[in-house]
């Protein structure tokens, strides 16, 4: 059995779930900017990384705040 091998200490899961949600922020700014500045270029690329992050914070369970509107 491998109970408890493949558990990581509690300061490195919660390192991964902060490196997630801020991996989220980072991308809804960045297609925030995008869309702002009609940057077609910047759009495209910043809604595929909020998407991956998305799904990443999906796939792991780690609950994103909602977005914040200005």
């Amino acid at each position: 059995m491998t109970a408890g091998f493949d558990q990581k200490p509690a300061f490195a899961q919660e390192g991964a779930v902060e490196a997630l949600r801020e991996r989220v922020i980072r991308a809804r700014s960045a297609l925030s900017e995008a869309s702002a500045t009609h940057d077609r270029n910047a759009l495209s690329p910043a809604l595929d990384e909020l998407e991956e992050a998305l799904h990443a914070a999906r796939e792991h369970g780690v609950t994103i705040p909602p977005a914040e509107h200005t």
